[in-house]
């Protein structure tokens, strides 16, 4: 009798255990191995940071609105993470390091056509050596019509797809949106569980509301028609064992929904859901989230313009281990 007590008794708490251990060795892991600012240990950080900070200014490029010499914080974190890089002995041909060099020689460019001249920002950029490849910047984005996307095969709508930060004044069917959505519920997830959800902003005032408490939609995210927003409720997953598995499945369905979109001819930017905790909670009250629902993604959305910049985002060459 006591050995079966015990037992249930074991039954009911070892969930715990395995839960605040899977926890805290994340946890542990994330605080060694995660870069803080512009602090680097390693080149995968310095790959990371450089990289981000290159990416804001590749999105200033893309803005129709223009503003000569946008940005100066960001030009100055990404020149001194390659300082940084430099003095910390690391090769200045690494793909990344010379796609920045790159992007900022587009920007001294772009602000000489606007007639702003820097000579001391050139200054510091050539002394970081290196050569500058021609894949940073931006790129012309002239959308497909509906029916040559459907048309695609598969490998040429998946390269077709682009991240847009501009949007024509033309309204979005709200049947193309929920058919976009229906489309991505195919997606794989553990035990075919789905436990996603989607919500459609349409009004303005509460797309304003929520898009204050996110940081990377300045000077475009005014223009959404739409705004999604795709949580994942912890409800669906196993407490012993899956853990991350609500971020996973979620983000395998974020990526779906990205691709529908496209599918159905609307144009979408994927916006960060990585909040500090005042803004998770204002969205989660603005939304009325339930308490189980975890965020996963926002993705602004509106119709093609004829034809707009977009940051060009070149990918590195996939990392590929065969054991």
């Amino acid at each position: 009798m006591l050995n079966n007590k015990l037992m249930f008794l074991w039954q009911k708490i070892s969930p715990y255990f395995s839960v605040n251990k899977q926890s805290n060795n994340y946890l542990r892991k994330f605080k060694k191995y995660a870069f803080y600012g512009n602090k680097c240990k390693d080149e995968k950080q310095y790959e990371a940071v450089i990289t981000r900070w290159c990416h804001t200014i590749e999105k200033g490029l893309s803005y129709l609105n223009y503003r000569a010499g946008f940005g100066e914080k960001n030009i100055d974190a990404l020149l001194e993470s390659m300082e940084n890089y430099i003095m910390d002995g690391y090769s200045q041909d690494a793909f990344f390091f010379r796609t920045a060099l790159c992007t900022l020689n587009v920007y001294i460019q772009k602000n000489k056509e606007y007639g702003l001249f820097n000579i001391e920002l050139e200054k510091r950029i050539h002394n970081l050596g290196g050569i500058p490849n021609n894949v940073g910047g931006i790129i012309k984005f002239i959308p497909k019509s509906p029916n040559e996307i459907k048309t695609m095969g598969y490998k040429e709508f998946f390269l077709d797809r682009h991240s847009l930060r501009h949007f024509s004044n033309e309204k979005i069917e709200i049947n193309h949106v929920k058919s976009a959505i229906e489309l991505a519920q195919h997606t794989p997830s553990a035990c075919n569980r789905q436990g996603w959800r989607t919500r459609i902003i349409n009004n303005k005032k509460i797309i304003q509301d929520v898009l204050l408490n996110q940081n990377g939609n300045k000077g475009f995210g005014h223009e959404f028609d739409k705004l999604l927003v795709i949580t994942s409720d912890i409800r669906y997953f196993n407490r012993d064992r899956e853990i991350f598995q609500a971020f996973i499945d979620g983000g395998m369905y974020a990526q779906s929904v990205l691709n529908a979109l496209h599918y159905e001819h609307i144009a979408s930017v994927p916006l960060s859901a990585s909040l500090n905790d005042r803004q998770e909670k204002n969205i989660r009250s603005i939304l009325n989230l339930y308490e189980a629902e975890i965020l996963i993604l926002l993705i602004g959305l509106g119709n093609y313009p004829n034809e707009c910049q977009t940051a060009r985002s070149e990918r590195k060459n996939a990392e590929i281990e065969i054991i």
